[in-house]
């Protein structure tokens, strides 16, 4: 997994087109290289191409739609060779943190405070865990709001209303809040509280032993990939709406459920990963820009109105297998199997993550051409 709009915006000028007479060019916008590689500059790509690709799009938006979804694929084939490689897997855990019936036989005394739980991301770069939905049962109908803080940040990161539209029953809210050990807006080993404020409260919400034997099944599961309990702060200790007094989280840990259930889903996610070694995609990227550009070309459907336009197929079909087999690879008429650009591609991986990058089959030794 991974957040694709953040690698194209990484990518955004990996790859360019050089300088070119062509009035063509003058409506290329991707024209700088960061890596130094340029689509024209493999033989027989020039800027004249785009000239036989695209009629309905103008070629400032074919060429920048172009570079954006190019980007994705070499990306989306180098984790697939990776995930074999690896082990890896996106989807860690699915999960409904409380697992057992609420007996609805004791309320909690509302005095004040802020209620709910601190969770505790597990030191990881490629793991993110997402509040998926929250379970609310409440002895009335009623409406209020939900908070999650960051600890290096005084106002609530995401607040949502919490409807309960029936009496004693459950009534689950879509959520999908992030948090991970080194949130991009924040800072690394924070902690979290997502919870409520009982003065906004009007019903009675329930409780039950947060330590009982069979209370919290799954936190065998988010054990794994984060620390989670109930926390209850003073009410001496709130700001208004602003998180509370961090010195007291320790003492507000209660051995009591906070009136509400949630679910989470974790997720590998290793956008940092690939965005900090951005730059090892620019030659394969190249590559792959000039056989869409080509496989285009010879798609384009007014092409039979262009006087030579069956010498002109001829030589784009050659160069389209030629630099297809440079970036994947292929057999040789003799059947010799030769390695493209996109498998000598590599990233040690081996001190980055063992949650979710677990070399199984040998490990992959630094970032390099071979």
């Amino acid at each position: 997994m991974y957040t694709k709009s953040t690698i194209q915006t990484a990518a955004q000028n990996l790859v360019g087109w050089s300088s070119s007479t062509n009035s063509l060019y003058s409506y290329i916008t991707r024209t700088s290289s960061d890596s130094g590689y340029y689509v024209n500059d493999l033989p027989g790509v020039t800027v004249d191409l785009l000239n036989y690709v695209d009629d309905e799009k103008n070629v400032s938006d074919y060429v920048a739609q172009l570079h954006d979804s190019e980007i994705l694929k070499v990306v989306d084939k180098f984790l697939s060779k990776c995930k074999d490689l690896l082990g890896s897997k996106e989807l860690l855990s699915h999960n409904t943190m409380i697992q057992e019936f609420d007996m609805l036989d004791r309320t909690i005394v509302k005095n004040g405070r802020f209620v709910g739980y601190a969770i505790t991301p597990r030191e990881s770069n490629t793991t993110i865990s997402t509040i998926k939905s929250v379970g609310f049962i409440g002895s009335e109908t009623d409406s209020f709001t939900l908070y999650l803080f960051d600890t290096s940040h005084k106002a609530a990161i995401e607040s949502k209303t919490i409807n309960i539209t029936g009496e004693d029953t459950i009534t689950w809210t879509d959520l999908g809040w992030q948090v991970s050990f080194d949130r991009e807006a924040g800072s690394a080993g924070q902690k979290y509280l997502i919870g409520y404020f009982e003065d906004d409260v009007t019903c009675d919400l329930y409780d039950m032993a947060w330590s009982g034997q069979c209370a919290h099944m799954s936190q065998r599961i988010f054990g794994r990939y984060m620390g989670i309990a109930p926390a209850r702060f003073r009410a001496s200790t709130l700001n208004g709406t602003s998180i509370p007094t961090l010195e007291y989280l320790r003492s507000s840990i209660n051995c009591r459920t906070s009136g509400f259930n949630l679910r989470f889903n974790t997720k590998c996610d290793i956008t940092q990963v690939i965005e900090d070694n951005i730059s090892m995609f620019g030659e394969a990227l190249q590559y792959s820009i000039a056989v869409r550009v080509l496989q285009d070309a010879l798609s384009y459907t007014t092409l039979n109105n262009v006087t030579n336009a069956q010498s002109l197929r001829a030589n784009w079909q050659e160069l389209l297998s030629e630099y297809r087999g440079r970036l994947h690879g292929g057999i040789t008429e003799a059947g010799i199997p030769i390695k493209g650009i996109m498998d000598h591609l590599t990233i040690d991986f081996s001190s980055i993550d063992a949650v979710c990058l677990k070399n199984k089959q040998g490990k992959i030794r630094n970032t390099k051409w071979q």
